[in-house]
């Protein structure tokens, strides 16, 4: 069962090797094998979303990262918002307890089915978070088959338009909602008996109160 580390602006620091690794190993197995994320050239993988503003969620196992996610505020530049946004013809989230999903990411050696693999462990802590943080809704841009990991988990999925075909797969966004029934159900369907984030150091609020929350609906 893995770990999941929240890793902020502020406490970075006490991650700088399993950071970096995580750049490197998502470079390699996801990023480059998976044809679905901008690459900087060679060296560990950065986008113009790897800012201050972003938090990731590192899925350890006996201290080596094998899983990941990011999160970003939906109300400033983020992978759907700057990317995606003609794929949103149903919504287009810009608020302050919605999150943007990104850099989804299991190491081939990790990677199995069902929603008791690790991504459905890492799907999970992801709920746990963002339920912990006041985030109502997440997701983003991803590819069409992954939206059965969400299926399996029993959660409620809204699509914000249709499937398109890119770089060959179809892709589509969706967003879940993030309430206790959905995380009492990930947790069972991926047999998980306890919380799995874990926070060491200085943490910073996902939702910034001051922002005025904002929604708008595509006609």
């Amino acid at each position: 069962m893995i770990e999941a580390h929240v890793v902020n602006a502020r406490n970075k620091h006490l991650y700088e090797r399993p950071f970096l690794t995580f750049l490197q190993r998502h470079h390699e197995h996801c990023a480059v094998g998976d044809r679905r994320s901008l690459l900087s050239g060679d060296g560990p993988e950065l986008d113009p979303f790897d800012t201050p503003q972003a938090t990731y969620l590192l899925g350890m196992l006996e201290d080596q990262v094998i899983s990941s996610a990011r999160l970003t505020p939906t109300t400033i530049a983020n992978h759907m918002s700057e990317e995606f946004s003609d794929m949103c013809e149903h919504i287009r989230p810009c608020h302050p307890d919605w999150a943007d999903l990104s850099r989804t990411c299991v190491l081939p050696e990790y990677r199995d089915t069902g929603a008791n693999d690790t991504f459905g462990q890492m799907l999970c802590a992801v709920m746990e978070f963002c339920l912990d943080e006041g985030i109502t809704h997440t997701g983003g841009v991803m590819r069409q088959f992954l939206l059965k990991n969400w299926l399996d988990l029993g959660w409620n999925v809204i699509p914000a338009g249709l499937p398109r075909l890119l770089s060959g797969e179809w892709h589509l966004v969706a967003y879940v909602d993030v309430n206790e029934i959905s995380l009492r159900s990930g947790r069972l369907h991926a047999g998980i008996d306890r919380p799995l984030v874990v926070r060491n150091g200085a943490q910073i609020p996902f939702i910034k109160l001051s922002r005025s929350p904002t929604m708008e609906t595509v006609s």
